[in-house]
């Protein structure tokens, strides 16, 4: 399928779970290396740190299966030219690239020197799989954010020298929240580079869980209500704790929740600056005006039923397109199917939701 426009995805994925780690890393950390083996259930589990991960207990389990539908399974989440095929029959200029498993379990470990080394080698390898054509495949840095002066050296050879175009953050890193003044470094490095902050949940991360996971031993629930709530409160701290005025430059992108929440989500966040915006005089303006100073991107599912309603309430300059390529709820083939025949929405929305805010929130060159 050829789309006529250069699309760009805002958020693909790549599976890092099968590289030898081990081999990566110094002495040192070798034993405590990602790897797969068999689990006390005898299933087969990623082991980092010596413990089995995702949590065995069922909550947030990234397995998540058995699924009602066929998993889209694609070559291109270990092999970048096979990837590039499946971009070409998708008119898919451009993807950013992120992790999985463990790019989103990095951030969580217990042991900072060992997360210091397992990101470097985890960012270097992700450049290695971009090298295969690095004017169409991005991808963004995953920080070790237990050592904040570590995170922005890393940040700063990500961006400089292998041409990374974003840092991803956890909205929940041990109980704290983006707002907290704990990640002001990085956002001052990311602003200085230019480089946005990519909000991204993964779930069932110990001491990081996203909302919900720890109540559940069903995937169905911790899925469902672990990416939305999230990002719901990454947007309020944000917005609460001022940061669009301390960071005037910097960017925002919140990422695999869907938008069809934000109309009623900004409703509520103006209601409560107009009745309770005392307790945070850091929120000047009323949220829904926030939005204007185009610092804040949402990417949409392809296919959600709100997202004309979206684009109704608060214009379409903040909305982008991301597959979410190959995860199991994700489309393919067809990703952007929806968009392109979408009767509601205008060909300018479907330009800027496809392209063009997407080339406004990444530095792509």
């Amino acid at each position: 399928m050829t789309t006529g426009l250069q699309t760009i995805d805002a958020d693909g994925h790549i599976e890092e779970t099968h590289i030898a780690w081990k081999e990566r890393l110094p002495k040192k950390y070798q034993d405590a290396a990602p790897a797969r083996r068999p689990g006390a259930d005898g299933q087969s589990r990623l082991f980092i740190e010596g413990k089995a991960w995702p949590k065995p207990n069922g909550a947030g389990l990234g397995v998540g299966g058995p699924y009602s539908r066929p998993h889209p399974r694609r070559q291109g989440m270990t092999d970048p030219k096979a990837r590039l095929v499946d971009m070409d029959s998708e008119g898919i200029d451009v993807a950013v690239l992120f992790g999985g498993g463990l790019g989103g379990s990095i951030p969580a470990l217990e042991d900072a020197g060992f997360a210091v080394e397992l990101a470097r080698a985890r960012n270097t390898w992700v450049a290695e799989y971009c090298s295969a054509n690095p004017a169409r495949l991005k991808t963004v840095a995953v920080l070790p954010q237990q050592d904040i002066s570590a995170s922005v050296a890393e940040l700063n050879r990500t961006v400089t020298e292998l041409g990374f175009v974003g840092v991803s953050l956890l909205p929940n890193l041990r109980g704290k929240h983006v707002g907290n003044p704990y990640f002001f470094p990085i956002y001052q490095e990311a602003e200085r580079l230019n480089v946005p902050i990519c909000v991204h949940m993964f779930l069932g991360r110990y001491g990081s869980e996203a909302t919900g996971t720890v109540r559940f031993d069903k995937f169905f629930y911790s899925h469902l209500f672990g990416h939305p709530f999230e990002q719901m409160i990454a947007l309020a701290v944000i917005l609460g704790e001022g940061l669009l005025d301390r960071f005037p430059k910097l960017r925002f992108v919140f990422l695999e929740a869907g938008c069809g929440w934000l109309p009623y989500w900004i409703d509520r966040l103006n209601e409560h600056q107009e009745v309770l915006g005392v307790q945070v005089p850091a929120l000047k303006e009323r949220p829904s005006k926030l939005l204007e100073r185009r610092q804040l991107f949402f990417s949409c599912e392809p296919d959600e039923t709100e997202l004309a309603h979206v684009v109704e309430v608060i214009g379409d300059d903040s909305i982008v397109f991301a597959s979410d390529y190959s995860h199991f709820d994700s489309r393919f083939p067809g990703a952007s199917k929806p968009i392109l025949d979408h009767p509601k929405l205008s060909d300018g929305s479907k330009r800027k939701i496809l392209s063009g805010n997407s080339r406004r929130l990444y530095p792509l060159g």
